[in-house]
C-alpha cells in the first residue's frame, strides 16, 4: 500500500510515476501469464492510464498484435478490460456520494472475483478481488 518509494496516494499521477507504475503493471501481468499461459487476462486498475498502457502500449499488446497479424501461434496472452474511458472514482478521495459513480469499481471487483487467479500490484486495487476469488491463487 502507498506510500511506496516516494509515491504518496494523494500525490499520485500516472505521468509523474509512469516508469514505476508500468513496471508494476507489467509484473502483475507477467505473474498471471506465468501461471496461465495462452490465457485471456482481464486487466484493471484504479487508474485508467495504467489500463490504457497495458492494452495499447505494453509489450503484451504488441506481441498479441504481431502474433495474430502474421497468423502465428506463439505463447501469447490476450489482455482485455472493461471500457476504461471513464476514470474510476477513488473511494478514499471521491466527492461522489451516488452509488452509480462507483459502478466501474463494482464491475472490476465482480469480474476479478470470479477469476481463476488475481495478480495485483502494490496499490492494492485487486486485494478485495483476490479474497473474493478464494485467495488460492494470489500473486502480488
Amino acid at each position: 500500500k502507498y506510500p511506496v518509494k516516494g509515491i504518496k496516494e494523494n500525490d499520485f499521477s500516472f505521468e509523474k510515476h509512469k516508469s514505476q507504475i508500468t513496471g508494476w503493471a507489467n509484473n502483475a501481468v507477467n505473474c498471471a501469464a506465468e501461471l496461465h499461459p495462452n490465457s485471456t487476462i482481464y486487466v484493471s486498475s484504479d487508474n485508467n492510464d495504467t489500463v490504457g498502457y497495458l492494452l495499447e502500449e505494453s509489450h503484451f499488446a504488441q506481441h498479441y498484435i504481431d502474433a495474430t497479424k502474421h497468423k502465428k501461434h506463439p505463447l501469447v496472452v490476450k489482455l482485455v478490460a472493461r471500457d476504461y474511458s471513464t476514470e474510476n472514482e477513488h473511494v478514499a478521495f471521491s466527492q461522489t456520494t451516488e452509488v452509480d459513480g462507483f459502478m466501474n469499481v463494482f464491475e472490476d471487483l465482480f469480474i476479478m472475483g470470479l477469476g481463476k487467479c488475481v495478480a495485483h500490484g502494490v496499490g492494492g486495487y485487486g486485494r478485495l478481488a483476490a479474497a473474493l476469488c478464494g485467495g488460492e491463487c494470489v500473486t502480488a
